[in-house]
């Protein structure tokens, strides 16, 4: 009975962190449009210091997503490249926010809803 549940939701999350990386790898696509000009202008000035991994934190569309991935779903260091960006350029706030509402609020918690309506259904039968 636990397996069975266990077993059902593991598919459905392998099918929603497929849904998350597409999701993330679009808003990547943009971010290296919009937000690496930007980053680069901020890099030359030497605002970041030795921090490397900030200077090409949009370079190229893997970084964009191992950014977003850190941002967004970790939660970690938003205002280490998210906060110069958006000073320098307030009108990427709107990209950023876009991605914070569509990935963890939006995706994330219609994964979880699946999860847990699968779990319960394999439960039930």
């Amino acid at each position: 009975l636990m397996l069975t549940g266990f077993l059902s939701a593991m598919r459905a999350m392998v099918w929603a962190g497929i849904m998350v990386l597409v999701c993330l790898t679009m808003w990547s696509i943009i971010a290296v449009e919009i937000l690496h000009p930007i980053n680069s202008r901020i890099a030359e000035t030497g605002y970041y210091g030795d921090c490397d991994r900030c200077k090409r934190a949009f370079a190229s569309v893997a970084a964009a997503n191992l950014t977003f991935l850190q941002h967004v779903i970790a939660g970690d260091s938003w205002g280490a490249v998210s906060l110069p960006i958006i000073e320098e350029a307030p009108a990427t706030a709107v990209v950023f926010f876009a991605v914070l509402i569509t990935v963890q609020l939006g995706l994330l918690n219609l994964i979880l809803t699946v999860i847990v309506d699968v779990a319960n259904t394999s439960r039930e039968a």
